[in-house]
């Protein structure tokens, strides 16, 4: 008798063990999931406040002074200057608010919007923001 041949039938994973292994990848697929759509969402509002604050940048460049809405970006405010739409829309944040301009600290960044995970609102700790003046007195407000 051939041992290698004897063991054959015992070497395949039982219905049971499939079923284990099924619940386990499930359970693990399930809790890792909601982490990475909340990083997904705030890596996407940080790309965002990234892009507005260069259209931004670039209006200024052009005209010599900053936008008074974000809309300005998008259609001719009648500013001496303004090239082309700096942004085709302004986006939507991920959690389907709006983003906000702060004139007094040059900043562009997400409102105080109860859709967004409270960390990340206006003035908290985590706020996803970025400064779009490039003089010394927009300075102190980089974190």
């Amino acid at each position: 008798m051939n041992k290698a041949t004897d063991l054959a039938p015992n070497l395949g994973m039982t219905r049971i063990q499939l079923l284990i292994l099924a619940v386990s990848a499930t359970v693990i697929i399930g809790l890792s999931l909601p982490p990475f759509l909340k990083d997904r969402k705030i890596s996407q509002a940080d790309v965002d406040v990234e892009t507005i604050a260069k259209a931004v940048k670039k209006y200024h460049k052009h005209t010599g002074e900053y936008p008074e809405k974000l809309q300005d970006l998008v259609t001719n405010p009648g500013v001496e200057g303004w090239k082309s739409p700096y942004l085709d829309q302004i986006p939507k944040t991920p959690w389907n608010g709006d983003y906000q301009m702060i004139h007094n600290s040059y900043k562009i960044c997400i409102a105080d919007d109860n859709r967004v995970p409270r960390k990340y609102r206006l003035g908290q700790i985590a706020e996803i923001s970025r400064v779009y003046a490039v003089n010394q007195e927009s300075q102190k407000y980089w974190w």
